[in-house]
């Protein structure tokens, strides 16, 4: 009967440790499945973050192919104007040689005028 006492005692403290290490068991479940809702709000929060990031990226990819635009557009519209502004110093220091010769002829023809009207008189 001692025997059995003790085999009893020993499965009471058995099915004690048992049920210790099955709250135990319960607990660290209990915290993996909370600590897997943390994971998944974060997750949740890492995905919107993203998409805002993406949507910023695809503005800031727009913005800068505008600028590229702009940019070309103005190399574009500033070459034109410094090949304008060659054509018209040109087109000037062309103008400016024709009336020096004019002025010239003008000169020289006074000139002869004046001969002929004093060989005339």
């Amino acid at each position: 009967m001692a025997e059995a006492r003790e085999a009893s005692r020993k499965a009471e403290e058995e099915a004690t440790l048992l049920r210790e290490r099955a709250l135990t068991v319960e607990e660290a479940a209990s915290r993996a499945w909370e600590e897997a809702l943390s994971f998944k709000s974060v997750i949740a929060d890492l995905d919107k973050e993203k998409g805002l990031l993406k949507t910023d990226l695809d503005s800031l990819r727009e913005s800068f192919q505008k600028m590229k635009v702009e940019h070309v557009s103005g190399e574009i519209a500033r070459s034109a104007a410094e090949e304008a502004k060659r054509k018209a110093l040109e087109d000037l220091e062309a103008e400016r040689a024709q009336s020096r010769r004019l002025s010239d002829d003008v000169e020289r023809l006074k000139g002869e005028l004046l001969e002929k009207s004093g060989a005339i008189a």
